[in-house]
């Protein structure tokens, strides 16, 4: 068996060994549903649970209510909701946008699990920004809500989509407040400052759980119908990110700092020391196992990437920034650079909607682009720095020449060299229109011709990763589950009463995070979450 095979191990993983602690008992409550996890999912599970007439439900979330973070940076990725048909976005074909979601995740993904997502989102979506007053709705907007014709409808056989709501952090934690106080309306309760300490079993069932208050006293709560884990990721917990994401782990080295931006995995912890079985590994993680220069200038443009070396090392457009960027990781340590040149705006207008997908239907993205190339042209030398960070900036850029160019990147005249000879052939393939050094799709192979000429860099480093390098912002795998996110013992079985949503949750990612809609994270959070709570209330 899975746990305790491993814990007979010296070398096991502690974390799966639960920890003994004595409990006293000063409170006991009794409910329908008990959700752990007031965040996106736990949020609309809660909602719609409550929606089911008679329905009881408690709520355990351990941070303080006024204070809550709320993960997501804004961009809820979905298909064919009625916001987006208002705004002429088109519909997306179910079953293709299934099997493509089958082909990036290598089949790792439940099919089931998938299509119910696909098939419920675009509602979900309408349901959750229900709540929100019509300001604030009014702000929210598609991106890339008028795609080029030159956007690819797929690269590599792998298909994007337009039309990600954004709206802004502000908005969007407005949404989850205002869902939970709706949730509340309906009569579901939550519970601020507790956080949860452990599962209770009666036999092979799941039947409630032991909380810890802010006072330091215990309370269980007792569920009818079923508890859901929706208390997201573990990328704050090191020793679960070196055990798991195994990929990630390999390329980095000891001690170096690369957690992430998530959650401590307690909620993945607790499912497994009541029996259940984890995703098979690598797990799939935002970060950690790919680098690309360009991210705030240029977005996901598959430019011609070269590195440390003056050597270009991959096809920099293969389906989504994240696939294209996995080869990065496995450069020598040092800059990475994108290079492109005057012709940037209209290359732009060729990208795949992914992560990172720069909008150039905003004016405010392109107005920030003029600025950079703008003051990068006047740099000289030195450059500009394009992040915030003063220990390991991003700097871009600017000459006339790819000799003069080659001369601000390089200080090695061979690296120069292999620079110019790198451009000059990349060239020669964009001319043929076939690159039959990498295989990078034909539309996405755009020569570095006119002047002047940009480099955009970006620090690959395995002993200090940073940004996009390895930096890690959430994981995205967790307990193993069914179609109706209900987890799964050692031997692949029901465990009668539990359930797992959100980023506690597996079997919706591969190897790898990579979407066909930015934004995905989230969307699936809300959706499934919601699926979730109203399949235990209806038990």
């Amino acid at each position: 068996m899975q746990v305790e095979d491993r814990l007979k191990d010296a070398k096991a993983f502690s974390w799966m060994k639960e920890p003994e602690e004595e409990e006293e008992i000063s409170e006991m409550l009794q409910t329908d549903v008990v959700v752990i996890g007031a965040g996106q999912a736990g949020t609309c599970a809660a909602r719609a649970a409550a929606e089911v007439d008679g329905t009881s439900v408690i709520v355990l979330e351990q941070q303080v209510r006024e204070r809550q973070a709320i993960l997501g940076i804004g961009e809820v990725g979905h298909i064919n909701s009625k916001w987006q048909a208002s705004y002429g976005i088109p519909k997306v074909d179910i079953d293709e946008f299934v099997n493509d979601w089958q082909m990036r995740t290598n089949n790792r993904s439940n099919y089931q699990l998938i299509r119910t997502y696909a098939e419920k989102c675009g509602e979900c979506f309408d349901w959750f920004i229900e709540p929100l007053t019509k300001e604030e709705k009014a702000q929210m907007y598609p991106m890339l809500k008028k795609a080029s014709p030159n956007m690819p409808r797929m690269v590599n056989g792998i298909c994007a989509y337009p039309g990600t709501a954004y709206m802004t952090v502000k908005i969007q934690n407005s949404a989850v407040k205002k869902n939970q106080a709706l949730a509340e309306k309906l009569g579901a309760k939550f519970y601020f400052e507790t956080k949860v300490h452990r599962l209770i079993k009666d036999g092979n069932r799941v039947t409630g759980v032991i909380a810890k208050k802010a006072n330091g006293s215990f309370v269980q709560v007792n569920a009818n119908k079923g508890v859901i884990i929706a208390a997201g990721d573990y990328s704050k917990n090191r020793q679960m990110c070196k055990d798991l994401l195994t990929e990630a782990a390999d390329l980095l080295d000891n001690n170096t700092d690369w957690l992430g931006h998530g959650w401590d995995g307690s909620g993945i912890q607790m499912g497994v020391w009541a029996g259940a079985r984890l995703e098979p590994r690598s797990h799939a993680a935002m970060g950690g196992n790919y680098s690309l220069p360009g991210f705030e200038v240029i977005g996901s443009a598959a430019v011609l990437r070269v590195n440390k070396y003056g050597k270009r090392y991959s096809n920099e457009g293969f389906g989504t920034h994240i696939l294209g960027a996995l080869a990065g990781a496995k450069q020598p340590n040092g800059m990475l650079y994108g290079i492109f040149d005057d012709n940037i705006r209209e290359e732009l207008t060729y990208q795949t909607p992914c992560h990172a997908v720069f909008d150039y239907c905003s004016e405010e993205r392109l107005k920030t682009l003029d600025d950079y190339l703008k003051r990068a042209r006047t740099a000289g030398s030195e450059g500009i720095p394009v992040n915030k960070n003063t220990k390991m900036p991003r700097r871009l850029y600017a000459a006339d020449t790819i000799e003069k160019l080659a001369s601000y990147l390089y200080d090695d005249e061979a690296c120069r060299a292999n620079f110019i000879k790198s451009v000059n052939r990349y060239n020669e393939l964009c001319k043929q229109g076939k690159d039959v050094d990498f295989g990078k799709d034909a539309s996405l192979l755009h020569g570095v011709i006119k002047p002047p000429f940009y480099a955009v860099g970006q620090l690959k480093d395995s002993h200090h990763p940073i940004g996009q390098s390895f930096k890690l912002l959430v994981t995205v795998s967790g307990l193993l589950i069914d179609e109706n996110q209900q987890v799964l013992n050692d031997d692949y079985e029901v465990i009668d009463g539990l359930y797992a949503t959100g980023n506690s949750s597996g079997c919706r990612f591969g190897f790898q995070y990579t979407t066909s809609v930015p934004g995905q994270s989230i969307s699936m959070a809300h959706t499934l979450g919601r699926e979730v709570g109203n399949y235990v209330a209806h038990i």
